[in-house]
C-alpha cells in the first residue's frame, strides 16, 4: 500500500534512524521505536465517478529514556506539527494522542479523493459507415 509506506517514510525522515515496524513485535523490541498499522478503512462514492477514501492510522511510539511522559510529549508535538500532510500529497485529519502502558498511541486519519476510469470504446466504422455519427 503506498500511503503506509509514504508513512513510514516521513516518520524515518522527521525521527531519523528510529525503528519503525509495521507489524506486531512479539520479540525483541528495540526502542525507541515506531510501530505503524493502518486499522481501518472507509470508501464513499460521490457524483461523476468520484471516491473518497479515508485510513485511520494506529502508530504507537515505544520510548528509550526513563522521562516516558517528557519522551512521548516530545515527539507527539513534532507529529502533530510534522504530519499535517504525508508525502505533500495527503491530508492528514484528527491527530490524538494518547498515554498507555509507557507508549505513546496516536491515531490520525488520511483523506484522499480517486477518480474512476472509465474505458470507453472509440467510434469504430462499419463498412464505410460511421456507427453513432448522423449527417
Amino acid at each position: 500500500m503506498e500511503i503506509k509506506a509514504l508513512v513510514i517514510q516521513q516518520i524515518k525522515q522527521v525521527f531519523g534512524e528510529i525503528k519503525v515496524y509495521d507489524e506486531r513485535i512479539k520479540q525483541g523490541l528495540q526502542t525507541p521505536a515506531f510501530l505503524v498499522r493502518m486499522i481501518r478503512s472507509e470508501q464513499e462514492r460521490k457524483i461523476k465517478g468520484q471516491v473518497w477514501r479515508t485510513y485511520s492510522w494506529n502508530v504507537v511510539y515505544f520510548p528509550q529514556s526513563t522521562e516516558v511522559d517528557a519522551e512521548c510529549d516530545g515527539v507527539f508535538e513534532t507529529f502533530q506539527t510534522e504530519f499535517q500532510y504525508i508525502a505533500n500529497k495527503y491530508h492528514v485529519h484528527r491527530i490524538e494522542g494518547v498515554k498507555q502502558d509507557d507508549a505513546l498511541v496516536i491515531t490520525f486519519d488520511v483523506s484522499t479523493r480517486l477518480q474512476e476510469v472509465v474505458d470507453e470504446t472509440t467510434m469504430q466504422t462499419l463498412g464505410g459507415v460511421w456507427i453513432g455519427k448522423t449527417d
